[in-house]
C-alpha cells in the first residue's frame, strides 16, 4: 500500500514538473533589443496580448506592475509592430543619444470587461540591455 501511494505521489509531482517545463516564458516576452541609428529595435513574442508601448529607461528598476520606474524612462512609444515568422519586430519613431539604456515591451490583456473604470491588465516584457554608440 505504501509503495502504490509513493508512486502516485511520485507521477504526480512529474506531471507538475512537466507542465512547468513546457510553460514557456511570460509574456510579452522581448526576444532581443538593438540599435540602428540611434532607434531602438524590438524583437518579442505577444501571445494572445495586444500590442502596448515600448519603453526605454536609462536604469532597469521596476515598478510593482512591472513598467520601468517614471523617473528612469527616456523614451515611450505606442509599439508600431511588423508581424515576423517568430513574432513581432517594432522601431522606434524617436532616436536615443548615446549611452547605456534598457528596454521593455508590454501587451494589453483583451478581455470583455474592461471600461475606462476598470481598464485591461498590462502585462511588461522581461528587459534587456543596449548601448547607442558615439557618433563618429
Amino acid at each position: 500500500m505504501r509503495s502504490r501511494t509513493a508512486l502516485i505521489l511520485i507521477a504526480a509531482f512529474g506531471a507538475i514538473g512537466i507542465a512547468g517545463v513546457s510553460a514557456g516564458p511570460p509574456l510579452p516576452y522581448l526576444r532581443s533589443a538593438s540599435v540602428q541609428r540611434g532607434h531602438v529595435v524590438g524583437v518579442f513574442v505577444l501571445g494572445e496580448l495586444a500590442p502596448g508601448r515600448i519603453s526605454v529607461a536609462v536604469r532597469p528598476g521596476t515598478a510593482p506592475n512591472g513598467a520601468f520606474l517614471q523617473a528612469n524612462v527616456r523614451l515611450q512609444e505606442q509599439l508600431r509592430s511588423q508581424k515576423t515568422t517568430g513574432g513581432y519586430r517594432a522601431k522606434t519613431r524617436h532616436v536615443l543619444p548615446a549611452g547605456r539604456y534598457w528596454v521593455k515591451v508590454s501587451g494589453t490583456v483583451i478581455a470583455l470587461d474592461c471600461t475606462a473604470h476598470k481598464p485591461c491588465r498590462t502585462n511588461w516584457s522581461n528587459a534587456r540591455r543596449v548601448v547607442v554608440p558615439r557618433p563618429k
